[in-house]
């Protein structure tokens, strides 16, 4: 569980939250959606410790970990798709064979047996997302942090993205945050910002 209490924050003289009091439990996809400017992205970073609050606290427990698919998120652009797989394992502390770096590939639609040698600086928008979401599956987080995560993917894409988060949110805590009603129809609860 995520716990937001009492929270509060300003960008310069702007409020974003004031006073947020609530708890994200897992086992379900918990959709953040609202207008563009609204706070979507910055709500995922509160949750996330990735920034702090000015008032109030967000905590959960000690144990957990967090990964997340997000615009801002840097792959390596001078790096393979199955290096930049390899590197961020090893940042988690996990060593992923190449057996497992293809089956990650396969799981999101990424054909590493073509692709897989190939540096990132030269995949499609749709690949890197790909690729973006490969790294979260492969860390074994307990958190997922999803902001606009299907954008630039496919019809196959997007299917393979549902499918794993779907499959994965019995025992994790989902946050997906976005403005595409395809997204906001598969939640199973929906935050809508300001709140």
């Amino acid at each position: 569980m995520i716990v937001f209490d009492d929270v509060s924050l300003s960008f310069g003289r702007r409020e974003i939250f004031k006073n947020i009091s609530l708890e994200l439990r897992g086992g379900k996809i918990i959709g953040i959606v609202g207008a563009n400017g609204a706070g979507k992205s910055t709500f995922l970073k509160l949750a996330g410790k990735i920034i702090r609050p000015d008032e109030g606290s967000v905590t959960f427990p000690p144990e957990k970990k967090i990964a997340a698919v997000a615009p801002e998120m840097k792959i390596y652009d001078g790096l393979t798709a199955q290096e930049n797989l390899f590197f961020f394992a090893k940042l988690r502390g996990k060593t992923l064979s190449a057996e497992k770096i293809f089956e990650l590939g396969g799981r999101v639609g990424l054909d590493l047996k073509n692709f897989g040698n190939v540096r990132a600086e030269n995949f499609s928008t749709g690949m890197r997302q790909r690729l973006k979401f490969a790294i979260l599956l492969s860390v074994d987080a307990n958190i997922w942090l999803l902001d606009e995560p299907t954008a630039n993917l496919d019809d196959d894409g997007r299917e393979k993205f549902f499918n794993e988060i779907q499959a994965a949110k019995s025992d994790k805590i989902i946050l997906l945050a976005t403005n595409d009603t395809a997204e906001e129809n598969f939640c199973d609860e929906i935050i809508s910002l300001p709140l």
